[in-house]
């Protein structure tokens, strides 16, 4: 039954899809696994990490199959990794973040009101994150994950004066729309690492 299948096009597959197929899910599932945990692995360098975020989309699509539009399988599975792997990076350098914060507040009386603009001043920078253009956003949050302007320039095939363009793009709304948490008296130190060039 799932030898057929192995010669169908995506957008028969797609159909067969919609249609609760599980064979031809079973199909996407072979044809692009491989090629999705590739692309991942380029920017997560953690194997557990990059499985779960490609089995998670693939339990994604299933569930959803009824609900999500695609006109292209590849670009849809391709530009939903490429997401969740900016999610997995921003999420890394906020934990991080919070993990230094958490030393930083350790020695502190006002435990409470540090939370509380802790808190703020995380949600801020995330609202802003994703006001930013895509471009600007995934190059930003790669330069944050410690890859350098010339491993950016190489992995999303763009220059590295387009890269340097576009996290002086992203630091100046950033540190613009931030400016109270990032001021030399700010009370949280940690945010200069978001905020260096």
């Amino acid at each position: 039954m799932y030898r057929p299948l192995k010669a169908s096009s995506d957008t028969e597959l797609l159909g067969l899809l919609l249609e609760d197929n599980e064979t031809a899910f079973e199909e996407i599932y072979r044809r692009y696994f491989q090629k999705l945990y590739a692309l991942a692995k380029r920017r997560l360098y953690d194997n557990q990490q990059t499985e779960d975020i490609i089995h998670d989309l693939f339990l994604n699509l299933w569930l959803n199959r009824q609900k999500i539009q695609i006109d292209s399988l590849q670009n849809y599975l391709l530009r939903s990794v490429k997401y969740r792997v900016l999610d997995a990076l921003d999420h890394h350098t906020v934990k991080q973040n919070f993990l230094d914060y958490q030393l930083h507040i350790n020695q502190s009386s006002n435990i409470t009101e540090e939370n509380i603009l802790y808190a703020d001043a995380m949600r801020l920078y995330q609202e802003n994150l994703i006001v930013l253009p895509e471009k600007c956003r995934e190059v930003f949050l790669l330069s944050r994950a410690g890859l350098s302007q010339k491993e950016i320039a190489i992995q999303l095939g763009i220059s590295e004066n387009t890269v340097e363009n576009h996290i002086a793009k992203a630091l100046r709304l950033l540190k613009s729309r931030m400016a109270e948490f990032i001021s030399p008296n700010a009370l949280f130190p940690l945010f200069f690492f978001l905020f260096e060039n």
